[in-house]
């Protein structure tokens, strides 16, 4: 930082509030560019801060610096006493924000890891709730309720850790990633954040169907009882015919995954086409169609499957399908009876298209109506 003035070398008096000098013999204002070390912006800004009201986790954080503690909050120098009390106050503010709960931390960067800062970030609240407990005057409060709301606003993290082998993870790490699976798909839910594929997530970090729906259970029962006690705000709900697009998105890429492998790329072409067109006389995704109140995920899996039946593909892959989408061979095919029963029954729009040919198992006459896709 400059001292003397530019047009007669004059000796500048500074005014740290204002950020300039006044020349002393000529009265010429000169901006002035603090430095770090003149302004402490070292250890409040950017990326490298040392110190500040809240840290990026968005818990608060040391507001007082115990180093370079050399002037007031107007830039006027301290003296050696108000400099000793100053460093003092700053390290007992500094020792007061030990984390209580270093799992919570662990479990916003397992997130981050898993899914990026984005989804970190927009999800910091649920985060908190699953792995910190309740203040002092929420577990007095909590302790006035029934039990069965007693249970429910019970730290989740504790409860998923405490369950038999199986249903938690093997180590800390595994319970990390379930809860942040679990985390990142009732943040969808609730926060509109990006939809995920937690069947291929489930698969790539060896996550058990039981362990995520555990988890998952835990957690959002957790966050309704903190709602209805209003310690969290309600959710803004997704647009239902956006989330069933983006489900439906989800569940044919897990279904071209899994009938890759089986069918060669021409026989999918043609499979993948006539889904398409069952889909579309169905009206889906809509939340308006004739099968609006089934899940999305069930009514991609009977179309792909009765589509397979029509070309006389299907035998030995029903539970290839349901497990592409999560269900199972069975709830797949008790679905399938239904929608049948409705389109002969003439309550199904859409279920000519759907079912034609699909009556006939034979070989002969599937091999005849699909050129190019026999085996």
């Amino acid at each position: 930082m400059k001292h003397e003035c530019d047009d007669c070398s004059g000796k500048l008096q500074i005014d740290y509030a204002r950020g300039e000098g006044v020349c002393s013999l000529c009265s010429l204002v000169h901006p002035l560019m603090f430095n770090d070390v003149d302004s402490n912006a070292s250890a409040v800004h950017g990326e490298a801060a040392q110190s500040g009201a809240v840290d990026d986790n968005g818990k608060a954080g040391t507001k007082l610096n115990p180093w370079d503690i050399n002037r007031d909050w107007s830039g006027k120098a301290l003296s050696k006493k108000e400099r000793d009390a100053a460093r003092r106050r700053a390290w007992a503010d500094r020792n007061a924000q030990r984390d209580t709960d270093p799992m919570a931390r662990q479990l916003m960067n397992t997130i981050n890891n898993m899914f990026g800062e984005d989804l970190a970030k927009a999800s910091r609240m649920l985060a908190n709730a699953a792995a910190r407990k309740l203040t002092p005057a929420q577990e007095a409060t909590r302790k006035t309720l029934r039990p069965s709301e007693q249970k429910r606003l019970g730290c989740p993290k504790t409860r998923i850790c405490r369950k038999p082998k199986g249903t938690k993870g093997g180590s800390e790490k595994e319970n990390l990633q379930i809860m942040a699976l679990a985390i990142a798909s009732i943040a969808q839910q609730l926060f509109n954040t990006a939809a995920i594929n937690e069947l291929a997530l489930m698969e790539e970090y060896g996550i058990s169907k039981a362990q995520f729906t555990n988890a998952k259970r835990t957690i959002m029962d957790h966050w309704k009882a903190r709602i209805s006690q209003g310690w969290a705000p309600a959710p803004y709900n997704l647009k239902l015919a956006a989330a069933r697009a983006d489900q439906l998105d989800i569940a044919v890429e897990n279904l071209v995954n899994a009938l890759e492998k089986r069918f060669a790329t021409g026989q999918m072409d043609v499979i993948m086409d006539a889904f398409w067109e069952g889909l579309t006389a169905l009206d889906e995704p809509s939340v308006d169609g004739p099968l609006a109140n089934v899940p999305i995920d069930m009514v991609a899996a009977c179309v792909v499957y009765t589509v397979l039946e029509r070309y006389g593909l299907h035998n030995g892959n029903l539970s290839c399908v349901a497990a592409a989408v999560g269900l199972s061979g069975a709830g797949v095919k008790s679905r399938l009876k239904e929608m049948r029963r409705l389109h002969e029954a003439g309550e199904l729009p859409g279920g000519d298209e759907l079912f034609k040919n699909a009556e006939d198992d034979s070989r002969e006459d599937g091999e005849s109506s699909s050129d190019g896709v026999e085996e």
